[in-house]
């Protein structure tokens, strides 16, 4: 380990502690491969010197050369244009993307493909025009035709009783083996770390509880609803692998955040891109219109939505989840989540605000919404976080992404 001034560190090596600024607050933590940008907002910051890890320090690490980089802040720098990259929040998102971004390329993986819409998806008509039908009108038009799984309205009777009881809840969710699979598999990952492993849904309703086992029911069995989109516009396997990663960051933030909601975070992060779905389902051809307006115009997809169709996502996914009877505060915070000051005393829309982000910003998302959504700077200030605590918040809950991405969805990506 050495100290060196900050003009002879050069992107690419790695701090051998963490990195505070003249005021005493951390700026990077231990680890961080400092990148050009990192340097040029350290010196901006009145940093001079850093401990850098040398010889056996370093062994540990994949070698990143400046020319990676280089080529990854160059990738991903075009995604954040939405962003303010002086918001240290934002700032520090950034660093830590083009750090996993480059180490990635150092592995040999390849910068991610920007794939455009299939052109057949360019010839499906639309089954609402924008002067005849708003987001009112395709979510009716859903809701009466979509075929739920029996199971939600199982559940759903049992908590409306004023008379059920835990067993009851354990007894509806055990009859239907693939969902008591996949919640036995989510309640043994490292999303909950248990001391001990859980084998049937009575015992993981005594140790979560009934009620947040059975938010948890709700929020998956909504998953089996949504299996006709036309492939030529989503790869539903990606699809859902960024609303997991968004639904374990913001249980993550929520936790560092001291708010006591973790399930309900978890699936309003499943279901937060729902109305995207019914979008493609029911306006194929202006959906791919606002993936092409995204692209040439550098904005986050749902600002793209509402100048080629109206409205956005996020309201059609607020009045359908409301349609089909989800808690309020659940649909509150789907609604809001692009702009969580539209939902004031509530901390949750801001919780999966920042955590859609984090997700877009890593390269959890589908390549149609790769722009990072536009950070709300008064919502991270409403999580009261220090700017310095995303990289290791986001490295947790990366850990535990992959396992109940597996747990849901065992088949390989095609």
């Amino acid at each position: 380990m050495g100290s060196l001034p900050l003009d002879a560190i050069e992107p690419g090596m790695t701090l051998a502690a963490d990195l505070h600024g003249p005021d005493g607050k951390m700026l990077l933590p231990k680890g961080a491969v400092l990148t050009a940008s990192h340097l040029q907002s350290l010196r901006a910051r009145g940093v001079t010197t850093a401990l850098i890890a040398q010889g056996e320090e370093a062994e540990g690490d994949i070698p990143v050369s400046p020319e990676w980089l280089e080529k990854s802040e160059n990738f991903l720098a075009p995604h954040f244009f939405a962003n303010d990259l002086g918001h240290p929040a934002i700032e520090a998102l950034y660093g830590l993307a083009v750090t996993r971004l480059a180490t990635a390329l150092a592995k040999g993986q390849s910068l991610p493909a920007d794939i455009p819409p299939n052109p057949r998806a360019e010839s499906m008509g639309d089954l609402f025009f924008r002067s005849e039908g708003g987001a009112r009108d395709i979510v009716s038009s859903e809701v009466k035709l979509a075929s739920f799984p029996d199971i939600y309205f199982k559940i759903r009777r049992v908590l409306d009783s004023p008379t059920s009881s835990a067993a009851q809840v354990a007894d509806v969710i055990s009859k239907d083996t693939s969902l008591s699979a996949k919640l036995l598999k989510l309640v043994n990952s490292p999303f909950y770390g248990l001391p001990q492993r859980i084998d049937a849904i009575s015992r993981a309703v005594m140790v979560i509880g009934g009620q947040e086992i059975s938010t948890l029911a709700l929020g998956i069995s909504a998953i089996n609803a949504f299996k006709d989109i036309p492939p030529e516009l989503l790869n539903m396997r990606t699809f859902w692998e960024h609303s997991v990663a968004v639904g374990v960051f913001a249980r993550v933030l929520g936790k560092a955040a001291g708010h006591n909601a973790a399930e309900r975070l978890f699936v309003s992060g499943i279901l937060h891109d729902i109305g995207r779905l019914i979008i493609y389902k029911k306006l194929p051809h202006a959906a791919v219109e606002a993936i092409y307006y995204a692209k040439a115009n550098q904005v986050p997809l749902y600002v793209a939505e509402n100048e080629v169709i109206g409205f956005t996502h996020p309201l059609v996914g607020g009045l359908l989840l409301r349609a089909w009877k989800f808690p309020e505060p659940l649909v509150a915070t789907v609604s809001c989540h692009h702009l969580p000051s539209a939902c004031p005393g509530s901390i949750e829309p801001a919780l999966l605000h920042v955590a859609d982000i984090m997700a877009v910003a890593l390269g959890l998302s589908p390549p149609a919404s790769s722009m990072v959504p536009t950070l709300d700077p008064a919502a991270w200030t409403a999580l009261g976080l220090a700017d310095d605590a995303l990289p290791e918040l986001a490295e947790d809950g990366l850990a535990q992404v992959e396992d109940i991405v597996s747990a849901f969805f065992p088949a390989h990506k095609n």
